[in-house]
């Protein structure tokens, strides 16, 4: 069980922040974010193996799960998603926390550990299956090489799935029809391992989180892939980037692409799919706890970019 708090971000949406252990000030706190459809309880695996060393925190993004939607599309844009986590954060009342995202929670951990506003808030950030939009945007223009372009091909197939949920009303019918989640649950299943005991993310799902989420998508993209600035992103916080080796949705080719920002950061090949962290949270939690640790224990610095 969790205990829930409601966090008022910025803008007034009311965000619903799940502590699944008590917060000792002595102890690394770990905030979790989730991806696309999913809510807080993707994390439920991973808690279970990490709470008994860590303080384990996850929140429903905004317009999912227990948190509310905001009154408007351009209200899932980055700048909110990015306060988002930075009043998570200060809620918490603990200084910094390691970040721990996966798939679109992946995504908004990169944009705000390239954010002032919430970089220094952020001890580690340990990334699963979800790119800087701008260096995914770098990475498809990047090869030079015969396997280099069969790696970006790949990846824009695997991502064909965007333009769909892009299109007006079409995504929308699909996932009240069930056609959606059919396809989900089967994707997820990839890299799982035979009688796996956890629970999949498709059985905690509503459809509100399948409708609202695709606004993450509506509300920020394609601009940062189609066009990427010259200078990308950079961060100071040490960045761990976990790749599935059996990803349908971002390839391990962008996933270790992402993992160029910071010059001290890790790249670690796992087994599983996408939904990893269900299939596998002891992995996702070990390599986690490696990470916060070393952080921790070095005093990893952090010098001016």
């Amino acid at each position: 069980m969790t205990q829930r708090t409601t966090v008022t971000a910025p803008d007034g949406v009311s965000l619903a922040v799940h502590t699944y252990t008590g917060i000792d000030p002595r102890r690394p706190t770990v905030l979790a974010i989730h991806g696309y459809p999913d809510n807080h309880h993707v994390w439920d695996g991973v808690a279970q193996e990490l709470g008994e060393r860590y303080n384990f925190v996850a929140y429903d993004v905004r317009g999912v799960g227990e948190s509310s939607r905001p009154a408007s599309r351009s209200g899932y844009q980055f700048t909110h998603l990015v306060d988002d986590i930075g009043a998570v954060i200060d809620s918490l009342g603990v200084g910094e926390v390691h970040l721990l995202g996966h798939d679109w929670g992946s995504i908004q951990g990169w944009a705000a550990v390239t954010d002032e506003s919430v970089m220094g808030k952020v001890a580690s950030f340990t990334s699963i299956s979800g790119p800087h939009l701008n260096y995914a945007g770098r990475f498809l223009r990047s090869p030079r090489t015969p396997r280099a372009v069969a790696d970006v091909a790949r990846q824009f197939l695997a991502s064909g799935y965007i333009w769909f949920f892009l299109c007006p009303g079409v995504p929308e019918l699909a996932i009240r029809s069930g056609a959606t989640m059919k396809v989900f649950a089967a994707v997820e299943r990839i890299g799982r391992p035979r009688g796996a005991g956890s629970r999949p993310a498709a059985t905690t799902r509503s459809i509100d989180d399948y409708l609202n989420g695709l606004n993450l998508y509506r509300a920020n993209m394609p601009g940062p892939i189609l066009a990427p600035p010259a200078r990308l992103p950079q961060t100071r916080v040490p960045v761990q980037v976990l790749v599935a080796r059996q990803d349908y949705f971002v390839s391990p080719a962008l996933q270790r692409f992402t993992g160029s920002i910071p010059p001290d950061s890790r790249i670690v090949q796992i087994e599983g799919g996408h939904w990893v962290v269900t299939s596998h949270p002891d992995v996702v939690a070990q390599h986690t706890s490696d990470w916060v640790n070393s952080v921790v224990a070095f005093d990893t610095p952090r010098n001016s970019l």
